[in-house]
């Protein structure tokens, strides 16, 4: 479906499905399969962040904030310069900055890693054909 003038499409990560919104919506509600949906942008700036990270925007990490959580969704990419345990889900580029800790898996188009990052551990699939796959 293609959105009109005053709509945008975004991938509802819930089912994977491209679904219509307004353009000035802050959350909404997928056409597919009905579940609620958070279209801002989310953004952990400090330590004790223990819930799960889900919107169609993009997720950025703090430098002195501490997520530790079972997923990251996003849509449009995850941003990382503090400390992240979580598998991540993106269709968007996942950036881990020179002053970043990441543990966890990790699914996206891109992945650039800055020099001084550490990252601990996971399973990485990085590539085009990663954000077509339903983000569960």
């Amino acid at each position: 479906m293609r959105p009109s003038f005053n709509e945008r499409d975004v991938i509802c990560y819930h089912c994977g499905v491209p679904t219509p919104v307004a353009a000035a919506a802050r959350t909404a509600s997928c056409t597919h399969c009905y579940k609620g949906i958070v279209l801002d942008d989310l953004r952990v700036r400090d330590a004790g962040w223990n819930g799960r990270l889900s919107t169609c925007g993009k997720v950025t990490i703090d430098k002195r904030a501490r997520a530790i959580t079972r997923q990251v969704v996003a849509g449009q990419g995850v941003e990382v310069t503090g400390t992240l345990e979580a598998n991540i889900e993106s269709h968007g580029p996942v950036v881990v900055g020179e002053t970043a800790h990441l543990k966890g898996d990790c699914r996206a188009p891109t992945l650039v890693v800055r020099e001084g990052a550490v990252i601990e551990s996971g399973y990485y699939c990085i590539g085009p054909a990663q954000a077509d796959k339903n983000p569960s």
